[in-house]
């Protein structure tokens, strides 16, 4: 195995930790590694986001394109942001409606990637795909730093402070989070539907076996 391919199971493999890190309650740990473990689910997180962007870019490098990787690299992407999200879902950070609609069109086209394989195809992700994954990670990781930030000056007594509440950072976050998360969700939907039309071969074919 190449280490292109490697780089797309390590994302898979890191799941597991990155939601003990982002849900420590959830595993019955106590409130006080919060700091700790949120700061650990961002770094996990970008250490995904960025390991996304080598594992193509050394594939193409070094001519390790392989079915292998057309099929688990948007594989492994699809399941650390569902994680993510899910996840953000249950810290009352994301909208439940948006995340099922970007989860739906992730499970159409894995839908659409398993026929074609049937037929003896691979697809692998298009320009949008990769768009709309960069806006998804980039959405996560602003709501990571937001909550890693939070934890930390809860921790040191600071969340309260006077500068703090005067400049309302928790409302100016979530109007951002809310802004990158409909972009996000228009991302997601369009090249949804571009990436069946581009495939609709697949689809025919299928339906008329």
């Amino acid at each position: 195995m190449n280490l292109a391919n490697k780089l797309t199971v390590s994302r898979i493999f890191v799941i597991p930790f990155f939601v003990v890190f982002l849900l420590p309650q959830a595993f019955g740990l106590p409130n006080s590694v919060n700091p700790v473990f949120s700061t650990l689910a961002l770094i996990v997180f970008v250490y995904a986001a960025i390991s996304d962007y080598y594992d193509g870019a050394l594939a193409r490098r070094h001519g390790w394109i392989s079915n292998f990787g057309k099929l688990f690299d948007p594989l492994a992407d699809k399941l650390i942001v569902a994680a993510a999200l899910v996840a953000l879902i249950e810290l009352d950070v994301f909208a439940a409606w948006m995340v099922i609609t970007i989860l739906c069109r992730e499970f159409l086209i894995t839908g659409l990637r398993t026929l074609a394989i049937n037929e003896g195809k691979v697809l692998a992700a298009d320009r949008w795909g990769k768009n709309k994954t960069i806006s998804q990670m980039t959405t996560i990781i602003t709501a990571l730093v937001f909550l890693a930030a939070r934890d930390i000056l809860l921790s040191l007594g600071y969340w309260e402070s006077h500068i703090v509440e005067r400049w309302d950072i928790g409302q100016y976050w979530f109007t951002l989070t809310d802004i990158m998360m409909w972009i996000s969700v228009v991302l997601t939907i369009l090249s949804g539907w571009l990436y069946f039309q581009k495939n609709w071969d697949v689809v025919r074919g299928g339906v008329e076996h």
